[in-house]
């Protein structure tokens, strides 16, 4: 018995030593990121890639950076002295053919992961549809370029962030609190007459259309929040589609939610999203 309980001791010595290494390494991933170079993969001169080189230039502040070709970071991809931010098409084990585009943060070296934290995969945030040549999308780069480097410094204040992965940005709603949410009704997936639908904010909500959302992001209003909405190409039963709440000024992503995609459930926010938004307006 004696034997057993000692060896029950040990192995949680083990467990907890190794747990304080896998911690140790993060910290050490996240607090050396201003020392060591971004490379921005820039394949092409494609609509998204000059937007996303140009919103690099203006908003990128939290390392030294360069821009590189795709055959660059495929010589380059293995070195852990860089960091690669890129946008990449994802593709689910059952698709035949990637229905999001995302953009992504990545550690160069071999992929390590720790439950829902990879040392390969900084963060990864849903750009839009696979394919999409009109790039309806492509005023969220700004945006997600500051997210990004929010996150890095979040993580570098409380190194736990890491291993929540995107789930973090589901407890941030409450900070909607004070500011004006406008929101386009045909991002809902379900029906309800406007007034029932202000009622659920306590009217402290203003409609708008989905190219007003646009303006408002593209304007930086201020004090205002509003929804991001990206569908899988086709809009195809069994991909994802992704629910997002931003401020347009603070560029803080404060909502953050996925579903499949089906008959009975189509893309767009819920009734359970939107009972989760309007809590904070009910005050």
């Amino acid at each position: 018995m004696k034997r057993a309980i000692v060896l029950i001791v040990m192995l949680l010595m083990i467990s907890g030593l190794h747990a304080q290494k896998i911690v140790r390494e993060v910290r050490n991933t996240f607090s050396s990121f201003g020392a060591k170079t971004t490379k921005v993969v820039i394949p092409s001169t494609s609509l998204a890639d000059l937007m996303l080189r140009d919103a690099v230039r203006s908003g990128w502040r939290i390392s030294p950076f360069e821009f590189c070709t795709m055959e660059e970071y495929q010589k380059l991809k293995n070195d852990t002295s860089y960091f690669f931010l890129m946008r990449v098409d994802g593709r689910l084990r059952r698709e035949l053919e990637p229905k999001i585009e995302y953009l992504t943060l990545i550690q160069g070296g071999p992929e390590v992961k720790r439950g829902l934290y990879s040392s390969h995969n900084i963060i990864t945030l849903p750009l839009q549809e696979a394919g999409d040549n009109n790039g309806a999308n492509l005023h969220l780069l700004p945006v997600y370029i500051d997210v990004i480097q929010n996150h890095i410094y979040r993580v570098q204040k409380d190194v736990t962030i890491a291993f929540r992965g995107n789930a973090i940005f589901s407890d941030k709603i409450a900070e909607v609190t004070g500011k004006r949410l406008l929101f386009a009704m045909e991002f809902l997936n379900y029906s309800i007459p406007e007034n029932e639908f202000k009622s659920l904010f306590m009217n402290k909500i203003s409609l708008a259309t989905a190219d007003e959302v646009e303006d408002a992001i593209m304007d930086s209003s201020k004090e205002t929040v509003v929804p991001v909405l990206i569908k899988p190409r086709g809009e195809s039963n069994g991909s994802y589609c992704y629910k997002l709440i931003i401020g347009t000024d603070s560029h803080e992503l404060l909502f953050f939610r996925r579903h499949r995609v089906s008959s009975r459930m189509p893309a767009g926010f819920t009734r359970e999203d939107i009972r989760k938004i309007s809590v904070p307006f009910q005050f």
